[in-house]
């Protein structure tokens, strides 16, 4: 088959009534292929578009603009008996948890599936069709504005696909990973993924900044108190976070030995555009004192020696651990587990279970 095969023609649904009876139909089921289409240019919260789903040779378009349309898809989504099959599935967690209040769960996510089979790097849905069903899929729809109405032909079928090998593709991984067993390690990554959904901001935000470990304690408590406010800031205005508050600007100030009002309104100047109302939020900020929890955030510090010798030893594990097991080294122990590991001996939560087990370092 190509991409220039005709497909089944989707149903599509902007009515609560043919909504809740497509659901209806589905939740006799015990899989769903599931993905979704949204926009987020100009805010914080992404927009649902489109919400695409197959079950038993069903394809299925969901318009979430049509009037009771969600609510008739929560049940759906909500269900535990049946399995959701998503690829990449991390912004489809969140934009879905904000819009319904729920995460599609148990999850199945074919990207990791793919992952701890051994394929690498982590495919696109587009490569992985193509590599297990010998699908070639046409990719032109993926830049378009899919809040617009009427969807055309090629968005409508570009929609479609992205659903409609999803049930095949998790017939076969799901095949090789009992044979390999490790569905177990599936679960666990999957189950944090959708416990993450419903975290909207991140507890360290200066975490993700460079050099982090080159700032005093007190310069990383003022970065993460910015970067905090920045982030409710942008929750509360829907609007994204960089235009609140550029990281680089952020740690501009942090580093300010005397954050007076003339010193910020120089952090704060971009290719000599200056911000005085920038500027003052700032000073504000600054001046209001810690937030709550802000002394209690980790400082990161440069590696020990001890630490580097710790983090090149488990490096090596982890890559003679990973050849055996025919995986990607970054799929068993990512760079932050190694560095976790060198600085407090013990993994991140998000990097436990089945890792731990794997690589020996449990308990």
């Amino acid at each position: 088959m190509s991409h220039t095969d005709p497909i089944a023609a989707p149903a599509w649904l902007d009515r609560a009534d043919t909504t809740a009876a497509c659901v209806e139909r589905c939740r006799n089921h015990t899989t769903l292929a599931l993905d979704t289409e949204f926009m987020r240019t100009d805010t914080f919260w992404a927009k649902l578009a489109l919400v695409q789903f197959a079950s038993a040779g069903e394809i299925a378009l969901a318009d979430p603009l049509g009037p009771g349309v969600l609510d008739a898809l929560r049940p759906l989504i909500a269900d535990p008996a049946i399995t959701k099959i998503v690829h990449s599935a991390s912004e489809d967690l969140e934009v879905l948890h904000h819009v319904l209040g729920v995460a599609p769960a148990p999850l199945f996510d074919t990207q990791v599936a793919a992952s701890l089979c051994g394929i690498t790097p982590p495919p696109s849905y587009q490569k992985l069709v193509a590599a297990e069903l010998g699908v070639t899929l046409d990719k032109h729809a993926t830049r378009t504005d899919w809040l617009k109405r009427p969807l055309d032909a090629e968005q409508l079928r570009y929609a479609a696909e992205d659903v409609e090998h999803l049930p095949a593709v998790y017939e076969r991984l799901h095949a090789r990973l009992a044979e390999l067993g490790r569905l177990d390690w599936l679960a666990e990554d999957c189950a944090r993924m959708v416990a993450a959904a419903g975290e909207m901001l991140d507890p360290q935000p200066q975490m993700k900044v460079r050099s982090l470990d080159r700032m005093t304690p007190p310069q990383q408590q003022i970065l993460w108190r910015l970067l905090r406010w920045r982030d409710a800031e942008a929750m509360a205005r829907d609007r994204p976070k960089k235009w609140i508050l550029d990281p680089a600007i952020a740690t501009r100030v942090a580093l300010l030995d005397k954050p007076d009002r003339a010193a910020l309104e120089k952090a704060v100047t971009v290719d000599g555009r200056p911000s005085p109302r920038l500027a003052q939020k700032l000073e504000d900020v600054l001046h209001r004192g810690p937030l709550p929890g802000e002394d209690e955030i980790p400082i990161i510090t440069p590696p020990s020696e001890a630490e580097k010798n710790r983090q090149r030893d488990l490096k090596a594990h982890v890559d003679a651990r990973a050849g055996e097991l025919g995986i990607a080294p970054e799929i068993l122990l990512p760079r932050r587990g190694l560095e976790h590991w060198a600085r407090h001996e013990r993994l991140p939560p998000e990097l436990g279970g089945w890792r731990e087990r794997v690589l020996g370092l449990a308990g």
